[in-house]
């Protein structure tokens, strides 16, 4: 093809004695490289503006390249004001051209961060700041000026599009995977100098196979051959998602280490998505329709409540209508009948729940029923189920007794330390109390007076359940945060789960961002509470029972309980921040100390 123009890049300028060379060679170069490609593409836009076309650099730049992408989440890009958006960095200068047609379709005052390779890309000049990312202190001292110039464009009210890592991603030996090398901190100070909104992004793909083997022969010789991926990134068909935006409170407190990393991760999770599920793998239970059992009789369930011996009552207020009781099956038959249909309905609107018309079974004939109830209005409001492990481990069923040794196995070593604990579980708060701050606090308040009553019990063991509701990646994160942040390692060696989760988690270079991006669980609620779109952070009583300093030992999926993530956790009261125990056991706790784990 003969050029009307200058090329964009010119091999034979870039090769020493280039001109002596046979025009033929030159060309037949420039394709094997893929600057040929470019170059046409380059002259094809020319020729657009010459003609009168209004289209913007990086849209006609995608055409012609033949980048072709799914979009999502375009509406999160606020339209004015100061603005980051932050990127992964797949592939090379085909990310930074669709990159920019996706912010072009919002607003038109942009800076892109690019690469002293790109600055040779005529049609960017206007709308790029340069940086030299495979310098060394030199270039380090020269890419201050281009700081200055993003700190400038900021200041204004503009926007940013940056790859933090600088370069496009490579293998990773130690994860097996081609991965984003380390995000540079040094944009996070500009982000927090300037109060702007971050928007993260992310770009699916990466670079071939022969780009990733020069990169481990020499860094420095992989920026000749990134023109050559464009031929590739036009064969295939790129997802762009951007995520809902990061408000500059959400960085108080952090490092720029630490806001890098926060970013980063933010930008990661853009990419888990629920795997297709193989054909022979079991279905979790969809949202059943057998109709729920009717409510038994008030006045019946007022009458067995106030028949109950006084010492089941576990705690009572003058200043809250709430109470707590503990009773077994046959003191309460129809409270029973209540409690399980109640517990269908309340797990149903969360997406999870047994099936039946009423959620009983078994283990409820044995385990003490901790329940609260509403003096005012005669009401049941929400239940726990207590099982007192040493009783449980004499009885003639012995281990399989306990309701979670149908999901895992625990070893020997196991149920002797936890013979002093109570297995906790199938805790619910009816639908009309759910939105009373004081409802949860209430049932502690009663376990914590049982414990009171029952002062051998030192360790509180149970499953917490992590509803499909939850997008796959917020699953993922919650799971990967309590796997590197909140293990007993000690007794996680001592627990097998019968069906462990095999597709959900984070991948290892994510998952190493939890320490410094998450550094507790409040900050894993909100980031938990973005992905959801802001309706709802990590389960409540997931929360509560990390807030008692609970440590997870082993994790496993409920099939027939809508394919939950169930979370095993166990408290040692005695290491509650003390604070926490007075509140719910009062002044008068007892201190019990535990059998030998050997």
């Amino acid at each position: 093809m003969k050029f009307k123009r200058p090329k964009m890049v010119d091999l034979a300028d870039l090769v020493k004695g280039g001109h002596a060379l046979p025009e033929w060679l030159i060309g037949w170069g420039e394709k094997k490289l893929g600057l040929h490609a470019l170059n046409v593409a380059h002259e094809k836009i020319d020729d657009d503006w010459d003609a009168g076309s209004q289209e913007n650099f990086f849209r006609l730049a995608c055409k012609y390249l033949n980048l072709n992408y799914d979009l999502s989440g375009l509406d999160n890009i606020p339209q004015e004001g100061p603005c980051v958006i932050v990127s992964n960095h797949p592939h090379g200068m085909s990310d930074g051209l669709m990159f920019g047609d996706v912010v072009m379709k919002v607003r038109s005052d942009i800076r892109i961060v690019v690469n002293e390779f790109l600055h040779c890309v005529r049609g960017m000049r206007d709308y790029e700041i340069t940086v030299d990312v495979y310098g060394g202190e030199a270039a380090k001292r020269a890419n201050m000026t281009g700081m200055r110039e993003i700190l400038r464009w900021l200041k204004a009210g503009h926007c940013i599009l940056v790859f933090p890592s600088g370069s496009a991603a490579t293998f990773s030996p130690k994860d097996g995977r081609i991965i984003d090398d380390p995000w540079q901190e040094n944009i996070s100070s500009l982000i927090r100098k300037t109060g702007a909104t971050v928007v993260p992004m992310h770009i699916s793909g990466h670079t071939g196979v022969f780009f990733q083997i020069v990169s481990m022969i020499s860094r420095d010789l992989r920026a000749n051959f990134l023109p050559r991926e464009i031929l590739r990134d036009g064969r295939m068909r790129h997802s762009i998602k951007l995520g809902s935006p990061v408000l500059p409170s959400s960085f108080e407190g952090k490092t720029d280490s630490e806001l890098s990393d926060y970013l980063r991760l933010r930008s990661m999770l853009l990419r888990y998505e629920e795997p297709p599920r193989s054909p022979s793998a079991k279905q979790p239970s969809s949202t059943p329709s057998v109709p729920i059992d009717k409510s038994e009789d008030a006045e019946i369930l007022r009458e067995e409540v106030r028949h109950l011996p006084a010492d089941c009552l576990c705690y009572a207020s003058d200043s809250s209508p709430l109470c707590v009781y503990a009773a077994t099956a046959d003191q309460i038959p129809h409270l029973l009948h209540e409690i399980g249909v109640q517990r269908e309905r309340s797990f149903r609107l969360v997406g999870e729940g047994t099936g039946t018309a009423c959620d009983l079974d078994r283990w409820d004939q044995h385990y003490v029923h901790l329940f609260m109830w509403d003096r005012e209005e005669g009401r049941f409001a929400g239940a726990y189920r207590i099982g007192r492990t040493d009783q449980i481990l004499r009885s003639p069923g012995g281990a399989k007794g306990i309701y979670n040794a149908a999901f895992f196995h625990f070893s020997r070593k196991f149920l002797r330390k936890l013979s002093c604990g109570l297995e906790m579980g199938r805790a619910f708060i009816t639908p009309e109390y759910q939105r009373l701050p004081a409802s949860l606090d209430t049932l502690w308040m009663g376990i914590g007076r049982y414990l009171n009553k029952h002062p051998k019990y030192r360790f509180l063991y149970g499953t917490v359940s992590i509803s499909q509701n939850y997008s796959f990646a917020s699953r993922s994160l919650i799971l990967s945060y309590l796997q590197t942040q909140c293990m007993n390692e000690e007794l996680a060696k001592e627990v097998r789960a019968n069906f462990p989760p095999t597709n959900l988690g984070l991948f290892s270079e994510d998952a190493r961002l939890i320490p410094s991006a998450l550094p507790d669980a409040r900050a894993l609620s909100a980031m938990v509470s973005d992905l959801e779109g802001g309706n709802s952070g990590i389960p409540v009583l997931l929360k509560q029972y990390l807030r008692l300093g609970g440590r997870m030992v082993s994790f496993g999926i409920d099939n027939d309980f809508g394919g939950v993530l169930d979370c095993l956790v166990v408290v040692d009261v005695q290491e509650t921040p003390e604070r926490i125990r007075r509140r719910y056991q009062g002044k008068d706790f007892t201190e019990v100390s535990p059998p030998s784990f050997s």
